[in-house]
């Protein structure tokens, strides 16, 4: 009888540093892991939403500068944290957005993101990545504007004869 409880004991022992031992491995190298890839993760899709709100204005102008006609087309873009969507008259066929992130991997190719110098305050020291790229207009789109997210805006994109305007105030 003294034999068979001291077994139990050894299972039990057994079974207990077989446990310890894997969530010390789960802890150590599984969870960190998956830290890294949900947050390379999150970088891609704020770089994509980013994008994705540019080419939405950009396809809407250009929609309106190649109808035959006048037109008039309402658009709704929603910018992540940390993006930007800028259009500068002094460069009237080139709609320029920029996302920042912390992690560097797994960006769409055509999107340049640089190490460095963010120009963000210091409080944002671990968004260490800026990403930008540029996306061409057949024509103008009026007025220059400048968002920055988190954002979601209405635009109202018009063309009159030959004139085609975009108006943010919807």
């Amino acid at each position: 009888m003294v034999l068979a409880i001291g077994r139990k004991g050894q299972v039990s022992i057994e079974f207990i540093l077989i446990i310890t031992i894997a969530l010390f491995y789960i802890t150590t190298v599984v969870w960190p892991i998956a830290l890294d890839s949900a947050t390379a993760a999150e970088d891609v899709k704020g770089i994509s939403d980013t994008k994705i709100s540019a080419m939405k204005i950009a396809n809407a102008l250009n929609e309106a500068q190649s109808s035959s006609g006048d037109m008039k087309k309402t658009i709704s873009i929603s910018l992540p944290a940390k993006a930007i969507i800028e259009y500068d008259n002094a460069d009237p066929n080139k709609i320029k957005f920029t996302a920042y992130v912390d992690a560097s991997g797994g960006n769409p190719d055509e999107i340049k993101c640089n190490p460095g110098d963010t120009g963000l305050p210091p409080e944002n020291v671990l968004l260490n990545y800026k990403c930008e790229s540029v996306i061409d207009l057949i024509t103008g789109a009026g007025a220059a504007f400048n968002f920055s997210g988190p954002i979601f805006k209405n635009a109202v994109v018009e063309k009159t004869g030959l004139v085609v305007s975009v108006d943010w105030s919807t």
